[in-house]
């Protein structure tokens, strides 16, 4: 593999660094220059969470890099065991039911974002929304997913966001990685809003919610506000964001006090989506 410069993080909730014989499931999530894995044992106790990323003077989807990783992480070393695959994609789309046709959506999502030759289309069912999600992504990415985990499903990064029922509300989802942030907001259960987008500072994340905000007439303070990340590095941005939403939290509602809190509710969450 070319030297690409990587970025790598390990969290091992018991301390122990010889997780790998240890483990029995395995979800993985690939972002713009990244790959997170998370590890579980039988008993679906999270085990491990990995993170590995690389400088932005590469391609954003370099298939040399996800390819060397699913072929050495001793964690993906039995590719029977990854349950889920979960990548991240700015170019989406969600419809209602009631307008879906497969023509259409896949029209209206070209007409909205520019679907390159080499992508490929993904249709997902959102039940509790009465929709469906459509996803862009690199066919070479997604093929190289297919041909190492064949028993995984292939699903959205913001798929967890739509499996959480709020009954009361402003509640907005964030998941963070280093160049993108996943939005989901909904009011009483209703959703409002979604949005893959990329940003560089806290401030600029801010920017965006507080701009949507403004023009629907929602009053920021009444935001609450549940928090994931990939990797340790997204702790201090998600502690930037208390400047301009105090009451931020977890995905799981619990407080984000040490570094890996956000990538472990994570990788709860999806977990809970493939298990």
């Amino acid at each position: 593999m070319v030297n690409y410069n990587t970025n790598e993080q390990v969290y091992n909730a018991k301390g122990d660094k010889s997780v790998a014989s240890q483990v029995a499931q395995v979800i993985c999530v690939l972002v713009q220059r990244g790959l997170y894995i998370a590890g579980f044992n039988a008993a679906s106790e999270l085990l491990t969470v990995q993170y590995t990323g690389y400088n932005k003077n590469k391609p954003v989807w370099e298939v040399d890099f996800f390819e060397h990783i699913f072929n050495t992480d001793p964690i993906l070393a039995k590719k029977e065991l990854v349950m889920g695959v979960f990548i991240s994609s700015d170019k989406n789309l969600i419809v209602p039911n009631e307008l879906y046709s497969e023509d259409s959506a896949v029209t209206w999502l070209s007409r909205i974002h520019f679907i390159e030759t080499n992508d490929v289309i993904y249709t997902y069912p959102l039940a509790s929304e009465s929709a469906t999600y459509l996803l862009a992504a690199p066919v070479s990415t997604t093929e190289l997913v297919k041909i190492n985990f064949q028993h995984a499903e292939i699903l959205p990064l913001s798929i967890y966001q739509f499996r959480s029922r709020h009954t009361s509300g402003y509640h907005m989802q964030l998941c963070l990685s280093s160049e993108q942030v996943c939005v989901t907001l909904h009011n009483d259960s209703q959703l409002l809003w979604h949005r893959v987008f990329g940003y560089t500072t806290a401030e600029e994340i801010a920017y965006v919610l507080n701009s949507y905000c403004r023009e629907n007439s929602i009053d920021p303070a009444q935001l609450q506000l549940a928090c994931t990340g990939l990797s340790a590095s997204e702790f201090d941005r998600i502690n930037e964001l208390t400047q301009y939403f105090p009451e931020i939290k977890a995905g799981d509602g619990s407080s984000i006090a040490m570094i890996w809190d956000g990538a472990i509710s994570l990788a709860q969450q999806l977990f809970s989506c493939v298990s």
